[in-house]
């Protein structure tokens, strides 16, 4: 596929089905996010490969999360330990911190472009993915079994990587609608 194709055919995936994504496919989107601009070469990006154990365990923290003050409804059990558990691997983007406020959004400008590389390696390997926060990725415990310290980086994402149904595409603005200045 085309970058150009693979830019416009790349979708959030909302639903994964258990199908496992091949490592080298994976190892592929690694190594595409590792090569995103990066201003002054710091390269702030980590990518962690979670396994199901440590899944399972997110999953929970993300059930206490949702129900602190609310009855445990089966249904919506369901649908949290699917989204943690379905998806064939999931991923945490992390960033490195700086003390400087300037670089430190340097760096994760230079993050998203790495996980915006790695999103479009997936999408020409015919694999769909989400990049996703929320409280989950900010909870002392989730960093805790990640085994991240808070004090060297800071969670920036879940990616989501699976195979599963494509959304409609989405009305975007005309190009010529959005700037053209000469």
């Amino acid at each position: 596929m085309n970058v150009q194709d693979a830019i416009k055919n790349r979708r959030t995936i909302h639903s994964f089905n258990t199908k496992l994504v091949p490592e080298i496919i994976i190892e592929r989107a690694i190594e595409a996010a590792n090569y995103a601009p990066c201003h002054l070469h710091t390269f702030p990006w980590r990518f962690i490969s979670i396994k199901q154990e440590k899944r399972q365990l997110l999953a929970n923290e993300a059930l206490d999360l949702k129900f602190q003050n609310h009855s445990l409804d089966a249904i919506t059990k369901e649908k949290v330990l699917k989204k943690f558990l379905n998806p064939s691997h999931l991923i945490i983007a992390s960033q490195v911190l700086n003390a400087d406020a300037k670089r430190e959004l340097e760096d994760y400008a230079a993050c998203a472009c790495a996980i915006q590389n790695l999103s479009l390696s997936l999408v020409g390997d015919g694999v769909g993915s989400k990049w996703s926060t929320g409280k989950i990725t900010s909870t002392q415990q989730t960093y805790k079994i990640i085994g991240i310290d808070p004090n060297q980086e800071k969670i920036i994402g879940f990616i989501w990587i699976g195979y599963g149904e494509l959304p409609p595409k989405i009305k975007r603005p005309l190009v010529t609608s959005i700037f053209w200045e000469w």
